[in-house]
């Protein structure tokens, strides 16, 4: 069961709220400048996060079927986003600011996009064009030459900048996988856990390691924490990911390259701290840079044609089909859906069925139990990836306690008038139970009517059923 209306509706208050994402986000390096003037950085990184979690924990178990935990087959995206988002990353960030201004720091960390762009090649095999690898290397060229002038080149120089990157480096792989892994857990899910977690682990690390005194700490210290805590981590990291669900990842992605703008006009203002003339051309120059890399892949030329899917299915390999079962088993006893390239790889959407039978039972009576509503963001995602180099070909659902079979409501779903609504696209159906996957069957809409192409034994199917 899908629904098409979400996606238009809201979209100047998701302006509204990107905006305001790029100013907190800018803010926050100069409030991270402050909380290290008298803290050292892992324990104010801890400060930060403690600050944060009883907000983002009442917020968490107030919120209707919600969960603190990941399902069973996701909860190792728990201590993943502790230490590889919250912890490691935050504290790296501390060390860099002080001895870098903030605004240079958050120049560095808006690499994150060219890092997201290599691991998402990696981890999810998307193709990318000349133009976006032309972005890579003259950002990163120019962001050399912006450290050598600001920092200078040797170790010392350089090792305040290499935390900053270091800590870029590890927030695009967190994005990375969580993008390509993570879809089908909740957004409050990914953030307040982790970073109850993160904030333990650094505040008690920092009291071995750095012996604070804290009788030492400063109001503009603690002022930065707070700032940082409430406003950067509750308000900011709850924006963001809120838009990654909402609105195309690619143009959220660029608040990698405007939140910058904001710490650098911050940094000259507050902290006296203007980069020379030649590093502001080179900061320029390089956000536009990072700018290209976020250019929806398939846009430009291609080096070879688009793969075509046999009429057999043959794109629907095994590890294709291990990981739609997979999505299936973990959404249980919801429905999973999602869509599968061309080349195999598949991408996991997010089922907000239930969200919208409580908001409007009546035009939205189905819960995901017995249905399945694409988020905004991922109709976006089909619409832009219909017809690139790598085609979204195969849409997928699952049944939960029932069988593989192409329903009257997928039907009422999926044509218009007796036409496709994606004519290019097969129909995965997933059976499955408490059991495990039953079945699965491959659809095709021929004559306005969808007919079954493949059958798909399920690896989980009791050997005694029948029928």
């Amino acid at each position: 069961m899908t629904n098409h209306t979400g996606a238009r509706a809201g979209r100047w208050q998701l302006g509204l709220l990107y905006l305001l994402v790029c100013l907190i986000w800018g803010t926050t390096w100069y409030g991270m400048k402050m909380s290290v003037e008298t803290l050292p950085p892992i324990t104010a990184a801890g400060l930060r996060f403690l600050v944060a979690f009883p907000f983002l924990l009442a917020v968490c178990l107030a919120a209707p079927g919600v969960s603190l935990l990941p399902p069973p087959g996701r909860r190792w995206v728990v201590p993943f986003i502790a230490v590889v988002y919250i912890a490691v990353p935050y504290a790296l960030i501390n060390y860099g600011e002080q001895h870098i201004s903030s605004g240079l720091a958050a120049l560095i960390f808006s690499s994150v996009v060219v890092f997201l762009l290599l691991f998402s090649v990696l981890i999810s095999r998307i193709s990318v064009s000349w133009t976006q690898w032309a972005g890579v290397v003259v950002g990163l060229g120019c962001l050399i030459g912006i450290v050598q002038l600001t920092a200078g080149i040797s170790a010392r120089g350089v090792l305040a900048p290499a935390a900053v990157l270091l800590a870029a480096v590890m927030h695009a792989l967190t994005y990375a996988v969580m993008a390509r892994y993570g879809g089908t857990v909740h957004v409050l899910t990914q953030e307040t856990l982790p970073i109850g977690l993160g904030a333990v682990g650094l505040v008690v690390l920092g009291a071995f390691v750095e012996r604070p005194d804290l009788g030492a700490i400063s109001g503009r210290s603690l002022t930065g924490v707070l700032y940082l805590g409430l406003v950067g981590s509750v308000i900011g990291f709850a924006a963001y990911f809120y838009l990654l669900q909402h609105v195309d990842a690619v143009l959220v992605s660029y608040v990698f390259v405007l939140f910058p703008v904001v710490a650098l006009f911050g940094s000259a203002l507050l902290e006296n701290s203007a980069l020379p003339a030649l590093a502001v051309g080179l900061a320029v120059v390089m956000l536009a840079a990072f700018g290209l890399t976020k250019k929806a892949t398939g846009g430009g030329s291609a080096a070879t044609p688009a793969p075509v899917v046999p009429d057999d299915g043959a794109t629907l390999d095994g590890s294709t089909l291990d990981t739609i079962f997979e999505h299936a088993r973990v959404a249980y006893p919801g429905e999973a859906c999602g869509f599968v390239h061309a080349s195999g790889r598949v991408h996991e959407a997010r089922n907000t069925a239930d969200e919208m039978h409580r908001k409007d039972p009546v035009r939205f009576p189905r819960t995901a139990a017995t249905g399945y509503v694409l988020a905004p963001a991922d109709l976006m995602y089909l619409e832009d990836n219909l017809d690139v180099d790598d085609p979204v070909v195969v849409l997928y659902h699952s049944h939960p306690n029932g069988r593989a079979y192409f329903s009257d409501e997928d039907r009422r779903n999926a044509l218009v008038d007796g036409v496709p609504l994606y004519p290019t696209l097969e129909q995965l159906v997933v059976g499955i139970d408490d059991t495990g996957v039953r079945e699965a069957r491959l659809f095709r809409c021929v004559d306005g009517e969808y007919t079954e192409l493949r059958f798909l034994p399920g690896p989980d199917r009791r050997t005694a059923e029948v029928g």
